[in-house]
């Protein structure tokens, strides 16, 4: 009994021990694969799953890459979007430029990149659009008419359209109804069914959208706007941001073998280096309505 009571304890030991070090094993592999958790938020151009499918090939690519894990984030708004990078709750996000200048302004960003379209085109434009057959020609013709916006924080479904709007003596209260859909492909598509008389959208909707252009008018277009940034949130270790800033450029570089099948679904086709005052005119259209 004795030796055998001797030989209990030391085989509870053994598996007590043997326990503990699995344990601490199993913990520092969740400790390292938290560490290349890169988490992962854009604007809600799409649903938050139809963005996390499309994006899946670019993401995919880029673990590749950096050898870090990409953990999607999913977002409500323009707004929630910049506030989970602020308070850190995702590293990295794709934004469009009004909302990059009020997060740089606000509380500081690092700057990634921009992005290019399918011809490698840097800069994208705003538009107010009508049907052809609404008795619509002109901004003026809008006044007691209904009207869709995107977000308030988009820089082509509300900011720059907003400031021509102004320009031209139509304030918000002249409309006798006002939309926010959110997603410039549902404004576009608000205005051809008919649900508002004429709605902010931006050129790109276009190609998100299944229906006839014939059908609509554009009255007004806005100056060439850089393409949206993606950013990350300043506590992002430089290390990692460099690696991602460099796989990023790569991949993005329009030619490069797969990138069409890496980017198929996205209006995004690359990418380009940035700089802060690229943005400067947003600055200035900002600076103006706030004026007002």
């Amino acid at each position: 009994m004795r030796y055998g009571s001797i030989s209990g304890r030391k085989t509870g030991l053994f598996v007590l021990v043997l326990s503990t070090i699995i344990c601490l094993f199993v913990q520092a592999g969740y400790a390292e694969s938290a560490k290349k958790d890169i988490k992962v938020t854009i604007i809600p151009h799409r649903s938050n799953l139809g963005n996390e499918d499309v994006y899946s090939r670019f993401f995919a690519e880029m673990e590749k890459e950096t050898g870090l894990n990409f953990v999607w984030i999913g977002s409500k708004s323009y707004d929630d979007v910049i506030l989970k990078l602020k308070n850190g709750v995702a590293d990295i996000g794709y934004v469009g430029p009004f909302a990059y200048v009020d997060a740089q302004d606000s509380f500081g960003v690092k700057l990634i990149c921009r992005t290019l379209d399918d011809e490698g085109l840097e800069f994208y434009n705003s538009m107010i659009v009508t049907r052809k057959d609404s008795g619509i020609e002109r901004l003026e013709d809008l006044k007691g008419k209904t009207f869709s916006f995107t977000d308030p924080k988009s820089t082509s479904g509300y900011l720059f359209p907003l400031a021509q709007l102004l320009k031209t003596g139509i304030a918000l209260s002249d409309f006798t109804d006002i939309k926010y859909l959110k997603k410039h492909a549902n404004s576009l598509l608000a205005v051809h069914k008919g649900h508002v008389d004429a709605g902010a959208t931006s050129f790109t909707a276009i190609k998100k959208v299944e229906m006839n252009m014939d059908d609509i008018r554009i009255i007004w277009q806005s100056e060439p706007i850089y393409r949206g940034p993606w950013i990350a949130n300043t506590s992002l270790a430089e290390e990692k941001f460099q690696t991602i800033q460099t796989a990023m450029l790569k991949i993005g570089e329009l030619g490069n073998p797969g990138y069409e099948a890496i980017f198929e679904g996205l209006t995004t086709k690359g990418f380009i280096k940035a700089k802060d005052s690229d943005y400067d005119n947003v600055r200035e259209v900002v600076r103006w309505v706030e004026s007002r």
